[in-house]
């Protein structure tokens, strides 16, 4: 009887990273990363702009002109000002932006020669960012419209390619996540991560104040959809456009939910008090407030950075020990939210042309500023507070170290060297008697008196 009709294969070579790569390999891997992450990004914007080449009747016939709107958007993704008939474009569409960016990214610690040890990743970061800007740079000086990427500029991509990659890189299990996780105190470390909630809540409150803005004057953002693109395609064109600047239409709300409030060419606007003009006819623009004055709505959102500066507290009230670590977190991270929010709106901030709509966003560093203040107000507060006098300010204060002295009682609770509050001691105090005099238990568990 036949058992084996054909000769069996042999088994594939496995890659088991139990070893270090070389550094060449890794080093050659992240290049091909970066390749990957760029032609993709290319891809993205090329195909956005034939889709909506093909539902725009007005657009012309020649496909290539629409390829090249491709390369020109990809270059605005990328946070290069780009020109477009004649005029300057600054406010990149922060959608792609994203997009490119959760690439990069994700990728960052995929892949078969994966760095291991701070070296290697830094090295991995370095080469995806340089790659990634060399095709980014070859690409849109090279196929794109002749002077519509300037050359001064070319620096933007590597520069994003390079953040995005390092928090990709420093996600939990890395070199540099452990070193971090090693060396750094016990308050810097909470205060990184109130910093990150301290941010998400307020761009949560921008995402919220926006929705709220485009509910209430959703007649209006209809009637000017209608006005700008009268026929269905060119309605998809503009909703497609309106999508890709959501995320800046975000952390501008995000800086309304401050009391910072926002610019759009010469209105601006705040919960406290606003200053409206005439609008281009775009339905994402609706949402802005068109009330004269202070806002009873927008005032509600005032209490986005109450919020934030509460949970960034209690992120170090459950963790440290001692009022004075939970004071420092709650600073830091309230400076971290305030930081990387001007960073945001810095990205997010730009214009059309040099005219009146020259500026859109909101003032990234008075934003900075008022939020550290905001958040770091509530939460330095509460983290003060939390706990009253049975949480000691310092561990080394006489407080924390000062057992059963005048006005305290015998069987108090008392804070061991590591803040953690001590037990109390079960039965009679000790006599200095060795508890091994007391029994003794044989083999058969007979008790019997010890020897002396």
């Amino acid at each position: 009887m036949i058992r084996q009709l054909a000769p069996e294969r042999p088994a594939a070579a496995v890659y088991t990273p139990d070893g270090p790569s070389p550094t060449g390999l890794v080093a050659a891997a992240a290049a091909v990363r970066a390749v990957a992450v760029a032609v993709s990004g290319l891809i993205l914007t090329a195909g956005l702009a034939m889709v909506l080449w093909a539902i725009t009747p007005a657009s012309g016939s020649d496909a290539g002109i629409a390829l090249q709107g491709g390369v020109v958007a990809f270059a605005a993704a990328n946070l290069m000002p780009v020109l477009i008939g004649g005029i300057t474009l600054t406010l990149p569409p922060l959608l792609l932006t994203l997009a490119i960016a959760v690439l990069l990214a994700a990728t960052a610690r995929r892949g078969r020669f994966l760095p291991q040890g701070r070296y290697q990743e830094t090295v991995s970061v370095l080469v995806t960012a340089a790659v990634y800007g060399i095709i980014v740079a070859a690409t849109t000086r090279g196929f794109g419209p002749p002077e519509a990427v300037p050359a001064g500029w070319v620096w933007t991509a590597p520069a994003l390619a390079f953040v995005a990659t390092s928090i990709g890189m420093l996600r939990r299990g890395s070199a540099w996540h452990e070193w971090w996780s090693d060396t750094a105190p016990g308050w810097p470390r909470v205060g990184v991560r109130g910093g990150g909630i301290g941010l998400g809540v307020m761009i949560a409150g921008g995402g919220m104040a926006l929705a709220v803005g485009l509910i209430t004057h959703f007649g209006s953002a209809v009637g000017v959809a209608a006005l700008a693109a009268p026929s269905w395609l060119d309605g998809l064109g503009l909703a497609m456009l309106g999508m890709a600047y959501v995320p800046n239409a975000v952390i501008a709300a995000a800086g309304y939910v401050s009391g910072v409030g926002f610019e759009m060419g010469a209105g601006t606007y705040s919960p406290l008090g606003t200053t409206a003009v005439d609008l281009p006819a775009i339905p994402l623009l609706a949402a802005a407030p068109d009330q004269a004055g202070a806002s009873w709505v927008g005032l509600v959102f005032l209490a986005v950075p109450v919020i934030a500066g509460y949970l960034i507290a209690r992120c170090g009230v459950k963790i440290l020990a001692t009022r004075s670590d939970r004071v420092l977190s709650a600073a830091v991270g309230a400076a971290l939210s305030g930081g990387l929010l001007a960073f945001l709106a810095m990205i997010a901030r730009g214009g059309v042309g040099d005219g009146r709509w020259s500026a859109f966003g909101a003032p990234p560093a008075l934003l900075g500023a008022v939020v550290a203040v905001e958040i770091g107000a509530v939460a330095m507060a509460i983290a003060g507070v939390a706990g009253g006098r049975t949480v000691p300010w310092r561990l080394d204060s006489p407080a924390s170290s000062q057992v059963d002295g005048p006005g305290s009682e015998p069987g108090d609770d008392e804070t061991d060297s590591t803040g953690e509050v001590a037990p109390e001691a079960d039965g009679a105090e000790s006599d200095g008697t060795d508890d091994r005099a007391e029994t003794a238990t044989t083999d058969d568990e007979t008790p019997r008196p010890t020897e002396p």
